[in-house]
């Protein structure tokens, strides 16, 4: 019998079968290099939905703001044209009519001008007579 017959047959086949350390040294770059790309292509994947939930809601803070906007216009434009009614000439001169009883003078308006050397000058007399 050949020396190989005489070892067990366990012995014999752990011989032949490759062993765990060796078979795992030439496949782990492998895995090493599998699970990097695919931490890497799950790291690009977070970022693209972290992306798009942010333009989402900067798409809902625009919406927002713009409706705000255009009911503020609105709004703006309301009370300006309500101004320009409330500021007409014939509505003021009805109101101080109807409710505070005033017409207009039948008396002459004169208007005088005044210099502004003149009025400092006729300030400081009247300044001075008041402290006498």
């Amino acid at each position: 019998m050949s020396e190989d017959a005489k070892r067990p047959i366990e012995e014999q086949e752990l011989q032949t079968k490759p062993t765990r350390a060796s078979s795992g040294k030439s496949s782990s770059p492998t895995v090493s290099k599998f699970i990097l790309i695919l931490g890497g292509v799950v790291a690009v994947l977070l970022l693209v939905v972290n992306n798009s939930v942010m333009v989402d809601s900067l798409v809902r803070d625009i919406s927002t703001l713009d409706s705000t906007y255009k009911a503020t216009r609105f709004q703006n434009d309301s009370l300006q044209a309500e101004l320009k009614k409330l500021s007409s000439a014939e509505r003021i001169t009805r109101v101080a009519s109807e409710r505070l009883g005033l017409t207009y003078s039948s008396q002459t308006i004169e208007q005088i001008e005044i210099d502004k050397g003149t009025l400092d000058k006729a300030e400081q007399q009247d300044a001075r007579d008041t402290t006498k």
